[in-house]
């Protein structure tokens, strides 16, 4: 036979997938848009070589006219890049994906991929790989994009790629052949023999023929998110198992059974088929999952005890459902499940996101046809876990499926919120999730349509920050009346900080502390600060920060110029009151310190002799700067030992010189700071941020009982800031020098030990890492402003909680100037955000709607009311 290297049958999942009608649109995609220069001849010859790599790639699929369909390896298989004029696309690249799903694929015609390069314009389009079910599944397809985006970098740049040698799909083919059948048939009529579909609540038929399947998706937050992640770190569990988990028992509470079948997205391949080399192939399908919820006991038992069943469970999974119905006695066609959960599980590292940014391509986005189910749960991750529900438009009403998602949300969040609730009161939560809708229309939606007003109620319903809304047309337009959850009297003030940039040996060493000065006067933000820092490369540029504050007076008009801090046990403070008296000066009245006994001994080479004594120097140093930026005279003793008194000059323009107190963890020290009548200045370094709070909290208290007025005093808390468009695109940038920072900041890496209660080593090497890449997960989530706009405002929200007046914002512990001066314009909308109610409902549920609808849905006004006219109020 001519171009055949290879003929073999077709797998178990491959026969039910090819058995569906029109198989040959079994079409998935995986598409990014680009912004550069792509070369396509590049392009297309890592596609022929990705190609000859793979078997699976030059697969083709016979089943006419054959006693058993086979499929055949070709030798030799040549495509090209599909190159498309996308500038005037109809319905843009979505329309075309679904357009080249319809257009399908020979199935006898390898290969069954397809590499298309769209463009909208000389250097923007979009990269799409599509490829048929049959040959590649989800993440194969990832592997195999990983593999084509490093075969075009090594092209481009004229050098082999080093890729391992990849292993052939008949290799998992005779591994299923070598499964003992009759072990794995017993071990399903064990599991499934007696039981009954699960039936989905609520689905009347339609007089409708067809109705296109809609998609309701809904994202946890960035902390939700990190809550479930360390969840299941903690408690050594896998997504499945909690996603899968929490599906039953929505089901239970759907339908009072606690015998619950559903679907399933099975891996399909033994853990020995993929590690080592790698083998790219069809192998995940849908398998029926039986489990039985319990009506009492702790949730993280059953979980764990469930995860056994599960992992045991995965040695027979490589069988169909068709093989599945024939053990049970059951008809071809009978039902088996109405419902199935598909949980994607990303690599802690993956490798697929940097890479692809490095090539100007900028997320990865997978589309695939509808399953052929009435519901079809995703579980997606990413910086913010995606939930999205795919469900048949002709049975389900919007809200039905709005309140579903929500209800499995809740669940996820208190099931790893609250570990050790016990099962039977989970149905609380569910039932208030379910109240948050509401009834409204219940009727069926038609194809093609928007969703309704009622529908975006629903949805604006179950946000947060929500107390009640009414949607309503407004002549032309559709108007949401909100009543948000509460509306805060005080708003939270941004500042600048500087603190940890290294000696580069650049020229232009201070080229980012100019460009955000100007930049953060032009936009108001309160402060720019610049620390002591003597003696090491890192923080080093920073000897002297009354001299720095001078250079920003004659570059800024309003932002105020501090030290954070001024370690007063290395200064005069005669030097201190004259240096900052000129900032005064030059600034207008802008200047401001935060003080600090410091804690380097070589720092202490100015002074030895206060490094015994330095937080008392500090305090006796302070009274002196006081009084003589006061005007008064202070005693010392010049040259000969004699006692004279003096004043310093010039006058500073302030009555009084703003102080701040740096503060680490020892709350007798805040205590101090706020009964003495001064403002905090504090930081996460070597405390978590619960516990910052709480000593912000202490200060307050004690200027409270010593009389100063709360509009007196302020609370400044400095943390590491880099806010960005893209979730994804931030963590790139922010990663590696943040991981650096945290490892080489050896109390934050205590601190992370001692809230774990790790009995380690931290200076063990493989500690290290561990607890740094462990530390920046943890760290960027709940200690920091690292994210976008709308998902760094909840942290806002917990440091105005907190009784903080001012963020701190650190922005130079790493990441490469002109990505942080390009950062922030994002930080400056944040702030915007921030002090301003109105728009930042409007920002936050546009965003939200436009992550719960998935596809068009007209546009809204938000209108921010104090309570609705059925309220009493409106």
């Amino acid at each position: 036979m001519k171009n055949v290297e290879d003929v073999y049958r077709f797998t178990a999942s491959q026969r039910e997938l090819l058995s569906q009608r029109q198989p040959e649109s079994r079409i998935e995609h995986l598409h990014s848009p680009f912004r550069g220069a792509v070369d396509e001849s590049a392009l297309e010859e890592a596609l022929r070589e990705l190609v000859r790599r793979h078997t699976a790639l030059r697969t083709a699929f016979f089943m006419q006219g054959l006693a058993e369909p086979m499929q055949v390896v070709r030798e030799k298989v040549s495509p090209s890049l599909e190159r498309v004029d996308a500038t005037s696309l109809p319905g843009g690249v979505d329309a075309w994906l679904e357009a080249d799903r319809q257009r399908g694929m020979n199935l006898t015609a390898a290969p069954l991929v397809r590499l298309s390069l769209l463009r909208t314009g000389p250097d923007t389009g979009a990269l799409v790989f599509g490829y048929h079910g049959a040959v590649l599944d989800a993440g194969s397809a990832r592997l195999c994009l990983e593999e084509l985006l490093h075969l075009y970098k090594a092209r481009r740049e004229q050098r082999e790629a080093g890729l391992e040698k990849s292993r052939p799909f008949r290799e998992y083919l005779s591994w299923t052949e070598q499964q003992p059948t009759a072990e794995t048939e017993a071990r399903w009529r064990e599991r499934l023999g007696g039981a009954r579909p699960t039936l989905l609540p609520e689905l009347p038929p339609t007089a409708e023929a067809t109705a296109p399947a809609r998609v309701q998706q809904q994202l946890l937050s960035s902390t939700e998110t990190g809550n479930v992640q360390a969840f299941l770190r903690k408690h050594k569990l896998e997504p499945g198992t909690l996603v899968q988990a929490a599906w039953a028992l929505l089901l239970r509470h759907l339908t009072g059974s606690q015998d619950v079948v559903f679907g399933a997205l099975v891996p399909g391949r033994p853990a020995s088929l993929s590690q080592g080399r790698p083998m790219l192939g069809s192998f995940a399908h849908v398998l029926p999952r039986r489990l039985t919820v319990p009506s009492d006991g702790n949730a993280v038992r059953w979980l764990r005890g469930l995860q056994a069943d599960l992992t045991e469970a995965q040695r027979h999974e490589h069988v169909s459902t068709a093989q599945v119905r024939q053990w049970l006695g059951l008809a071809e066609d009978a039902l088996l499940f109405q419902s199935a959960v598909a949980v994607w599980e990303a690599p802690d590292e993956d490798p697929l996101k940097p890479l692809a940014r490095g090539l100007g391509l900028h997320g990865f986005t997978r589309s695939a046809p509808s399953p052929s189910l009435p519901l079809y749960v995703e579980a997606v991750p990413g910086p913010r876990l995606a939930l999205r529900l795919h469900h048949d438009a002709r049975r389900f009403a919007p809200l039905d499926v709005i309140r579903l998602s929500g209800q499995l949300a809740a669940l996820l969040d208190t099931l790893v919120s609250q570990p050790d609730r016990d099962v039977s009161s989970l149905g609380e939560v569910l039932d208030a999730a379910g109240k948050a809708v509401g009834a409204g229309a219940r009727g069926p939606i038609t194809a093609g349509s928007t969703p309704e007003p009622e529908e975006l109620r629903a949805l604006i319903a179950q946000h947060p920050e929500v107390r009640s809304v009414a949607v309503r047309v407004e002549g032309d337009a559709l108007v949401a009346h909100v009543v948000p959850a509460r509306r805060r009297a005080r708003k939270l003030d941004f500042g600048l900080f500087f603190f940890a940039d290294e000696d580069s040996g650049s020229r232009d060493k201070y080229h980012l502390l100019l460009e955000a000065a100007k930049f953060g006067d032009q936009h108001g933000f309160t402060s720019v600060s610049t620390p002591e820092r003597h003696f090491h490369e890192h923080g080093g540029i920073y000897p002297n920060p009354a001299m720095l504050a001078s250079a920003l007076a004659t570059i800024t008009r309003n932002i105020r110029l501090r030290a954070g801090s001024v370690v007063l046990p290395l200064q005069s403070p005669f030097r201190v009151a004259e240096e900052w008296s000129i900032v005064d000066n030059l600034s207008g009245g802008r200047a401001g310190i935060s003080i600090a006994s410091g804690w380097v001994p070589n720092d202490f080479a100015f002074f030895p002799e206060n490094f015994a004594r330095k937080r008392d120097v500090m305090w006796e140093n302070l009274e002196k700067v006081e009084r003589l930026w006061r005007g008064e005279a202070v005693t010392t003793l010049d040259g000969v030992g004699k006692e004279v008194q003096l004043k310093v000059f010039p006058r500073p323009i302030q009555p009084r010189l703003p102080t701040w107190v740096t503060c680490a963890t020892d709350p007798a020290l805040f205590e101090r700071t706020g009964a003495s009548g001064y403002n905090v200045l504090t930081s996460l370094l070597g405390q978590s941020l619960e516990e910052a709070l709480e000593r912000i909290g202490l200060f307050h208290a004690a200027a409270d009982r010593a009389g100063h007025a709360r509009g007196s005093r302020i609370a400044t808390l400095m943390m590491h800031t880099f806010v960005g468009q893209d979730a994804d695109e931030v963590l790139d940038k922010v990663r590696a020098p943040l991981t650096a920072y945290l490892r080489a900041h050896v109390a934050l890496m205590q601190t992370l030990v001692k809230s774990l209660d790790l009995q380690v080593d931290i200076n063990e090497p493989k500690w290290a890492d561990y607890l740094a890449s462990y530390a920046f997960e943890r760290y960027y989530r709940s200690g920091a402003l690292i994210g976008t706009v709308t998902s760094c405002l909840p942290m806002v929200d917990r440091l105005l909680d907190g009784d903080v007046d001012e963020v701190a914002c650190l922005i130079d512990f790493g990441v490469d100037t002109a990505s942080v001066l390009d950062s922030l314009t994002h930080l400056a909308e944040l702030k915007r955000l921030a002090q301003d109610d109105a728009l930042r409902m409007e920002r936050v549920l546009s965003e939200y709607l436009d992550e719960r609808v998935v596809g068009r849905r007209p546009p809204l006004h938000i209108r921010l009311v104090d309570a609705l006219p059925s309220e009493g109020n409106g």
